[in-house]
Parts: structure tokens; C-alpha cells; sequence
């Protein structure tokens, strides 16, 4: 494998010690942010040579400044679907909006905020819970993110909670040659429910590299949308981490539908006997867009299930890659594990890439893929 190239440390170094410089927050999550970026370092900026990039084109975006973005005012009209939801959270270049944002009617046992509300009321809530969950940790730009990010949105739900309403949270970026970092951080304990719309939108052209966590705990319940709508001139590139205890379902969508260049990294820990997990992905591109889906589903006990099903509609000189692999550990008996990826072309210049691929360590499984282009 080809190392990552160095990274051009008068390029990022001296904008993280200035961003330090001004944080005022507990040292251990100094500490992360810190470990976070000399992990940036030492993994590099990606390029074509290594097998997880080769078919990520980054030459575009190593012209953008990368520059923190200010804060700038944006009016409810440019956020179309602001009316949609009673559970809101808005964030305006990865800060928190109040006056944009609604909560209402909150049931018991749960918290939804900013993260920064939930340090300034209780610091030990976050900092024991951030980059908890494995995966990422060889993705550069989720290393950025655990550097560079400022705020996010804070969801618990305690055991047996359920949220009748869907939460819906919104990622708004201003563009102006920036960087973005949005965080969400979602714990579902035992026995929970929750449905949760994520959009990612923008005008102008900028870098946004949001981290997703989320924990569903024994026997919870999670429905997860993401929209990823981003501006033409737009870069997104976002990591998810999920890991479920036993009994636990999870449904995630993902619609990838905005920017020139958008990539979504997934990986996903059926660590509790019995635990499921729907993973439905969706892109749609046309011009020169490029829209890409990388997923790694971990197996680790037995009974689990998986279902992946990634689709694309391209046309013009559109590009989309779907990279998935299943792992069932050895002991991880009687798991049913299925990944398909269908693609349609529009034009004979569009292209669409699929690597669906299986590593079976048991002996006892259902598990199959499969590939169609038309």
C-alpha cells in the first residue's frame, strides 16, 4: 500500500495552534483535539495511489483555502424545509442557531441540545462520550473533524424513552473557500426509540467533513435519514460510526445528492447477539459530480443481521463508487448478511464503480452480494 502524502504542516499546523489558542474548554478534550490532529499527521493527506482513494479524486479540493468560516446570518428562507419539524436543531457553519432551532414538547428521559449547551451544563457528558466508538481511524478527514470541530448536536435518550416525532437537524454552510466541521452525537440506551433527519446544505463553495456517532444500546430502536444536499461547488466528505448492542434494529437512508464531490464513510458493529441493521444508500448525479459510498459492516456475534442496498442514477459525465465489505468474525454463527448495488446510466460518459466484497470467518452463515449496471 502507497503511503499518504505529508501534509503541508505551514498549511495546517499553524491554523490548529490558532485555533487552540482561543479554545476554552476541559483539557481532556484539549487532549482529543490534540491526538485527533497528530493523527491527521501522521496519516496524510489521501491520495489516488492508496486502495481506499484510488477512486476519490481530491485534486479540486487541495486548491480550497480551507479557511475557518465566520459567522454569517442566514435567513429562514434559504433553509426550505425549516418548517417540517417539531424537534429542530439548526447549525450555521458547524455552530449552533437557536433562533433557527425548536424543541418543544420534549418527553421525559431525553436531551436534545447543542453540544456546546451540554458542556457549558455538563462537561463530563461529552467528554466521556466523544470518539468512544471504534472505526474511522484510518480516515483523515474524520481526524479533521475531531480537531477542528466547534459544535454539534447532543442527542440521549435514557432506557425505554421513545420520541414520537422525528428530530431533525440541519448542517447549513456559507461557503467562502471554508472548512466546516459538524458533530452529531447520538446515544440510544437500552430499549429506546428514536427517528433522526440529518440535511447537509450550503451555498458557495466550501469543505464539509461531518462525524456522526451514533450508540444504540440493547434492544433500542433507531431510524436514521441523512440528506446530503450540498451546494454545486460544494465538497462533502463525512464519516459514521455506528455500533449496536443485542437486540437492537437500526435503518439507516442515506441520499447523496449535492456537490461536486461528496463521500460517505460508514462503519457499522453488530457487537450483541440478534442485532439488524438496513442500510439503504442513494446517489444521484449528473455534469461532473461524483458521488461516492465506502461501508464496512463488522459481524462479532452470532444471529446478526445486515441488509445493504446502494443504488446511483447518473447521467452526463457523473461518477459514483460503492466499496463495501462484510466481516463475520469467527464465532459470529448464523449470520445473515446480503449487499447489493444497482446502477443506472443515463450516458454512455457516466460511470459507476462497484466493490462489494465478503470476508467470512464462520462456517455457519447466510451471506451473498451482488452488482447490476444498465
Amino acid at each position: 500500500m502507497t503511503a499518504a502524502a505529508p501534509v503541508l504542516s505551514d498549511r495546517h499546523r499553524p491554523a490548529f495552534d490558532a485555533f487552540m489558542a482561543n479554545r476554552r474548554e476541559p483539557d481532556k478534550l484539549s487532549r482529543l483535539r490534540r491526538e485527533a490532529f497528530e493523527r491527521f499527521e501522521a496519516l496524510g493527506w489521501p491520495t489516488r495511489q492508496q486502495e481506499a482513494w484510488r477512486f476519490t479524486d481530491l485534486s479540486a479540493l487541495q486548491s480550497l483555502a480551507l479557511q475557518r468560516a465566520a459567522d454569517a446570518p442566514v435567513e429562514a428562507a434559504a433553509l426550505p424545509t425549516l418548517d417540517t419539524a417539531i424537534h429542530r436543531l439548526v447549525f450555521i457553519n458547524g455552530r449552533f442557531a437557536p433562533g433557527l432551532s425548536k424543541l418543544t414538547e420534549l418527553p421525559e428521559r431525553t436531551v436534545i441540545a447543542s453540544l456546546g449547551q451540554v458542556l457549558a451544563a455538563d462537561p463530563q457528558a461529552v467528554q466521556n462520550q466523544l470518539d468512544q466508538l471504534p472505526g474511522l481511524a484510518q480516515h483523515p478527514f474524520a481526524a479533521l473533524n475531531g480537531a477542528f470541530w466547534e459544535d454539534g448536536a447532543f442527542i440521549y435518550l435514557l432506557p425505554g424513552a421513545v420520541l414520537d416525532h422525528p428530530i431533525h437537524i440541519i448542517f447549513h454552510a456559507t461557503g467562502g473557500d471554508t472548512a466546516v466541521y459538524p458533530r452529531l452525537l447520538v446515544m440510544l440506551d437500552d430499549g429506546a426509540r428514536a427517528n433522526i433527519v440529518v440535511e447537509y446544505r450550503g451555498q458557495g463553495r466550501y469543505l464539509q467533513a461531518p462525524v456522526v456517532e451514533l450508540s444504540v444500546d440493547d434492544g433500542a430502536v433507531l431510524e436514521y435519514h441523512q440528506l446530503q444536499e450540498e451546494a454545486p461547488q460544494a465538497f462533502h466528505l463525512g464519516g459514521i460510526k455506528l455500533q449496536q448492542g443485542r437486540d437492537s434494529q437500526t435503518q439507516l437512508h442515506l441520499m447523496s445528492f449535492g456537490g461536486q464531490l461528496a463521500r460517505t464513510d460508514l462503519e457499522v458493529l453488530l457487537d450483541g447477539e440478534h442485532a439488524s441493521c438496513m442500510l439503504n444508500g442513494l446517489t444521484v448525479g449528473r455534469d461532473n459530480q461524483a458521488g461516492n459510498f465506502y461501508v464496512r459492516v463488522d459481524h462479532a456475534h452470532p444471529h446478526g443481521s445486515s441488509q445493504q442496498l446502494f443504488k446511483s442514477v447518473l447521467d452526463d459525465k457523473a461518477r459514483s463508487v460503492f466499496d463495501g465489505m462484510i466481516h463475520v468474525r469467527p464465532h459470529a454463527q448464523k449470520t445473515d448478511a446480503r449487499q447489493n448495488s444497482r446502477n443506472l446510466l443515463l450516458s454512455k460518459q457516466a460511470l459507476a464503480q462497484s466493490n462489494p466484497r465478503l470476508e467470512i470467518l464462520a462456517d455457519d452463515v447466510k451471506c451473498g452480494h451482488g452488482s447490476s449496471t444498465g
